[in-house]
């Protein structure tokens, strides 16, 4: 039995206690002598040696004050976060460069799209069977496709974070981590992209197209009797007809590196002439690149190509520098031609094939522009796009 330290309050009490029980077992211990010697007992038996003992009303318990623990001072909560934290997050970085951490301070409106991203998310795991990422078939499985952990694991993330994701948590990951999500789950390059744009990042950089989709661009437009191109992201000619010659002028004269309508416009005053208003059409073309992509900030020979022709060109400086964008699917353009002053009508098609493919077509406007093209196509012989 452990011993408690008393002071000096509870030392008094427990002698005044004693000194008590003492008064009253010596006045009983005398009554009952006299009752006994005298015959004067109330019952005259059962006197023996309990007649000796005081009564049980005369027996006062030895009874000391109960000590009271100190008042606990409560500690907050930040020096354990550890331990009372309901949901544990983890820290940016700590699984791979550029994870931000679960937060609730994230735009109202980004809501739907991270929603959208955890439903893709799914879906894609959905379709994956284990067998077809080398993993062992399972029994017993309540849900199709793989588990969260097989995904987590092939993308070298935690389990934790990738249920983030999947529950449309206000998380952003870097590219690094979707590229290596996009491979876990197999995803396409449709696919690949739209993953991006839904976690809040731009599209993929594209290359320039070649092999079967540039030959498929060219058949698509000798097919056409109006005037018609095809550019990708950097404005590089990919495929022309016989009209678009007659109006524009020939691309095949320029080699294939410098048959681009930026480099086209401002460095080669020969290309375009037949246009009546050519500083106009360049105008456009520079306000629709900047718009229609992000090549010149992500591709190094775009990058290349702007500052070459902003050192070059005062006009095309002039241009860049004035920040202005364009997006329009129709247009008009005059040309002047042999035949008379011909009207065009444009009409645009962006991310035709791939990201970044644009094809343009110039329709007659007027009976007159009609009856020149046509004459035109006659007289003109096929042209080779490569």
């Amino acid at each position: 039995m452990s011993r408690v330290r008393l002071d000096d309050h509870h030392v008094d009490a427990r002698a005044r206690l004693q000194q008590v029980h003492r008064r009253c077992a010596a006045h009983h211990a005398s009554t009952r002598y006299h009752h006994i010697r005298h015959g004067s007992s109330p019952s005259g038996r059962g006197l023996g040696r309990r007649a000796l003992c005081p009564p049980a009303a005369c027996r006062v318990p030895l009874r000391l004050p109960r000590q009271t623990a100190p008042p606990r001072t409560p500690v907050p909560a930040r020096a354990y976060r550890g331990t009372v934290t309901p949901t544990p997050r983890p820290a940016a970085g700590r699984d791979f460069p550029g994870q931000d951490a679960p937060g609730r301070d994230a735009a109202p409106d980004e809501a739907p799209r991270r929603q959208e991203l955890a439903a893709f998310l799914r879906a894609r795991r959905a379709r994956l069977a284990p067998e077809q990422v080398g993993l062992p078939a399972r029994r017993r499985r309540r849900t199709p496709g793989l588990r969260r952990e097989d995904v987590a694991e092939r993308a070298g993330i935690s389990t934790a974070w990738y249920t983030y994701l999947e529950q449309g948590r206000a998380v952003r990951p870097s590219p690094e981590v979707l590229a290596r999500l996009a491979d876990a789950l197999c995803l396409t390059d449709p696919d690949r992209a739209y993953l991006r744009v839904l976690a809040g990042h731009a599209p993929p950089p594209h290359g320039a197209p070649g092999g079967p989709g540039a030959r498929l661009l060219q058949s698509l437009v000798d097919r056409l009797a109006a005037p018609a191109y095809v550019t990708d992201a950097a404005t590089r000619v990919l495929a022309w007809n016989p009209p678009a010659r007659e109006v524009f002028g020939d691309y095949a004269a320029w080699p294939p590196e410098e048959r681009c309508l930026l480099r086209l416009l401002f460095t080669q005053p020969a290309f375009a002439t037949a246009l009546v208003d050519r500083d106009a059409y360049a105008a456009r073309v520079v306000h629709t690149f900047r718009q229609r992509s992000d090549a010149h900030l992500t591709d190094p020979a775009v990058m290349a190509l702007v500052g070459e022709l902003a050192r070059c060109s005062a006009e095309f400086r002039r241009l860049w520098e004035s920040r202005e964008l364009r997006r329009a699917d129709t247009d008009t353009l005059l040309v002047d031609h042999p035949g008379g002053r011909l009207t065009f009508t444009m009409l645009m098609f962006q991310d035709l094939g791939a990201t970044g493919i644009r094809f343009s077509a110039y329709l007659p406007a007027d009976a007159h522009t009609e009856r020149a093209m046509a004459a035109a196509g006659r007289a003109a012989r096929p042209a080779r796009g490569t």
